[in-house]
């Protein structure tokens, strides 16, 4: 992008601004998980998970925020001490993304191709770091459960996390390192 196409795309502060989706994201805080969550498995519109829950419901007399929760934990558990945790993580961190990539690829707006265009960059990133899991493990024991956690803020619909990390670290730093090497460059031809 050349500086005066960059020049545009940012705001008032020379830094570029969130997509419009990032910018009304619904999920800011922890406290904000719960409402979301509740919506989720309270939308109607969704029948295959509706469908399921409301005879969860029925047979259990549990409700089914409940059950998110335990599977959440279960979930969690698993992912610290379960022998095939980088699996679940990676399939965690591949089914959906991959569907709203495809998704995305089908729309005509920049917005969410910058949104995957960024996550997928974080997941192959991951991928390598993965290799160095064994070493990782042995000073951060939960870090299948803590790159989950990450991966489901980047990709989430209601965080919009890639695009923040985007905007906030990874545009700016491309910038810097794109203006030291024009720099370097013009150094070197004169």
């Amino acid at each position: 992008m050349s500086a005066e196409n960059r020049t545009k795309k940012q705001g008032a502060a020379g830094r570029r601004e969130l997509p419009r989706a990032a910018s009304n994201t619904t999920i800011n805080t922890f406290s904000d998980v719960h409402p979301q969550l509740l919506a989720f498995l309270y939308d109607k519109q969704n029948t295959m998970l509706n469908s399921p829950l409301t005879k969860f419901e029925e047979v259990t007399g549990a409700k089914r925020e409940q059950l998110a929760y335990v599977v959440v934990g279960f979930l969690s558990l698993y992912l610290i001490i379960g022998e095939c945790a980088q699996l679940v993580c990676n399939l965690i961190g591949f089914a959906y993304p991959a569907y709203a990539s495809v998704k995305a690829i089908r729309t005509v707006e920049k917005d969410d191709d910058t949104q995957w265009l960024t996550y997928w960059t974080v997941f192959a990133f991951f991928s390598l770091l993965d290799f160095f899991a064994h070493v990782i493990m042995d000073v951060v024991p939960l870090y299948w459960l803590a790159k989950v956690i990450f991966l489901l803020y980047l990709s989430l619909p209601q965080t919009f996390g890639a695009a923040k990390l985007y905007v906030y670290y990874v545009d700016p730093a491309i910038t810097k390192f794109d203006e030291t090497l024009a720099k370097k460059s013009k150094e070197l031809l004169q």
